[in-house]
């Protein structure tokens, strides 16, 4: 006996931009529901009072971009910013051709630090994965994870890094994600290393 094939699906990716308020999730969650969608990847946070939300979602094949981005319009403010693009095959993941590392860096807040960041990185092949801005204590923290390949001489952006950083005032450190897990986690170190 032959199995029925399964329905076709269109899979969706959106992002939604919108000042925060409570219940923002549930009502993207809703309005994707109410279009028979699973929701699968998802990334959402809150920048500076705003709501940032990006997500894949898979629909019945006759539902469109336009569909979905109109019951959102229609279930959100006026000001927020929605965007749906037709994906109708998933994109492969970049291919990692390194090892995962965490940048961080410390110190006063100046215009251009965030290239002046980038920019090393870059220059040395790095990819960025995952950043993030944080004030404290007066100061700014700048955390990435990236992606180094296994080709450079990590010792060397290592310690590049590190000067470049200490030139802009800055202190730096780029050192493996286990290493940071270690030294900026609570819990047993089985545990981290696990991982």
């Amino acid at each position: 006996m032959h199995k029925p094939a399964p329905a076709a699906t269109r899979r969706l990716i959106t992002s939604v931009l919108v000042p925060d308020r409570v219940g923002l999730l549930r009502d993207v969650t809703q309005a994707v529901f109410a279009l028979d969608g699973n929701i699968g990847a998802i990334r959402q946070t809150v920048v500076d009072g705003f709501f940032t939300l990006v997500f894949t979602s898979e629909h019945p094949a006759p539902v469109t971009p336009e569909a979905l981005r109109a019951l959102l319009d229609s279930a959100l403010e006026s000001e927020a910013v929605v965007t749906v693009l037709d994906s109708p095959v998933a994109h492969a993941p970049a291919p990692s051709s390194g090892s995962r590392f965490v940048a961080m860096t410390r110190g006063q807040d100046r215009p251009g630090t965030i290239l002046a960041i980038t920019s090393f990185l870059v220059d040395h092949g790095v990819n960025i994965e995952d950043w993030m801005v944080e004030e404290d204590a007066g100061q700014v923290v700048y955390i990435a994870q990236v992606s180094v390949p296994e080709t450079v001489d990590f010792r060397a952006i290592q310690e590049g890094f590190r000067t470049a950083m200490s030139e802009r005032g800055l202190i730096g450190l780029l050192c493996h994600e286990n290493i940071f897990r270690a030294t900026n986690e609570v819990g047993p170190i089985k545990s981290l290393i696990g991982r």
